[in-house]
């Protein structure tokens, strides 16, 4: 592929990339710096890797502009050059599928296929769902009853999507994926548990990624919500009733109890907890293994269990820390203080 084809991509996925250099230079692949060949695109977003320029012999570099001066290949000179590699990387890496459905999968009769599926081995499609144009879906995926999947998703080996479920365009859905299982829902009655049937549904937006063997509950009543843009690592709990807002990001091994709402851009890190039925701001940043136990009203960083704004959380280590020293001093002072009484009361 011709640099010309890719800076014509990166337009109109709308970046802006001042260009130096030949235009008609081949690229048949992305690479690191220093593993670069001349046929291979590398990029530069860490200031700590700026000797590795001089020695890289990559075809051609996305770098920033203040950049520019430090090496003689090709460059694009770009304000963000990560996200200008990711896009870069995903034209040189497209899916590899050639379109068609293998004969051991089994689809229902009422359910719709759209224009250039690939339908892996075993696959199971079951009453009225719907599968957009450009889907690919793995070998051993199960797509439950009117459930709808909408154009260019992705749906690794092994996926199971329930019942009415809605997935957007653009998703990808990473093996051991479990979208739309029963919720946690019983009811007690003097020790005896009973399940809540949950018939409320599960709906993704556009542009969704999940990682492999996330699980994500149906609502008991009301949907579960994802919406767009959102990005889910692997291993995380997502509970009946709730919703993410636009744009947010959850780390593995995350857990959302039910009917919380997680605001908009925020950043669920490694391990953190959250309780059921509460609000979380929009922007709001949780450090790995917090705890959150109620509102969080105010966008800001928040760490601990329970999650406080990470600044005192920070104080709060500092401080235990010293408690030992802190133990051993007040242990003296009281040993100081009962020989002054003793000493007063001989008096």
């Amino acid at each position: 592929m011709k640099l010309q084809a890719i800076l014509d991509h990166l337009a109109k996925q709308g970046v802006d990339v001042e260009f130096l250099g030949d235009s008609s230079h081949s690229i048949d692949q992305v690479s690191g710096l220093l593993e670069a060949e001349p046929s291979h695109i590398s990029f530069l977003s860490d200031n700590k890797r700026i000797t590795e320029l001089e020695a890289s012999l990559a075809g051609a570099i996305i770098l920033k502009p203040e950049h520019r001066d430090m090496t003689s290949a090709n460059r694009l000179l770009v304000k963000n050059p990560y996200y200008v590699y990711a896009l870069t990387a995903q034209l040189l890496n497209p899916q590899k599928s050639a379109p068609g459905i293998h004969e051991s999968a089994v689809i229902d009769a009422s359910a719709t296929i759209g224009q250039s599926v690939f339908i892996g081995p075993n696959v199971v499609i079951g009453p009225n769902a719907i599968i957009g144009d450009d889907v690919y879906i793995g070998a051993g995926t199960v797509i439950g009853a009117d459930t709808i999947i909408n154009h260019r998703g992705y749906l690794a080996p092994n996926v199971t999507i329930m019942h009415d479920c809605v997935i957007g365009e653009d998703v990808r859905l990473e093996s051991g994926c479990v979208i739309g299982g029963e919720g946690f829902g019983f009811a007690n009655e003097k020790g005896e548990w009973r399940h809540i049937p949950q018939i409320g549904r599960v709906v993704i937006g556009d542009r969704v990624y999940i990682g492999n063997n996330t699980t994500i509950n149906r609502g008991t009543i009301n949907d579960t919500v994802i919406e767009s843009n959102c990005i889910i690592d692997c291993l995380v709990q997502i509970a009946h009733n709730v919703k993410v807002g636009y744009g947010t990001v959850i780390v593995s091994q995350v857990g959302i109890a039910g009917s919380t709402e997680i605001g908009k851009y925020c950043v669920l890190a490694g391990q953190t907890g959250v309780a059921g039925h509460v609000t979380i701001a929009d922007k709001t940043h949780l450090g790995a293994k917090s705890g959150v136990t109620g509102y969080i009203k105010q966008a800001g960083s928040y760490s601990g269990f329970p999650a406080v704004p990470t600044s005192e959380w920070q104080k709060t280590m500092v401080r235990m820390k010293g408690l030992n020293k802190m133990a051993q001093k007040v242990k003296r002072l009281e040993s100081e203080l009962e020989e002054i009484k003793s000493q007063l009361e001989n008096n």
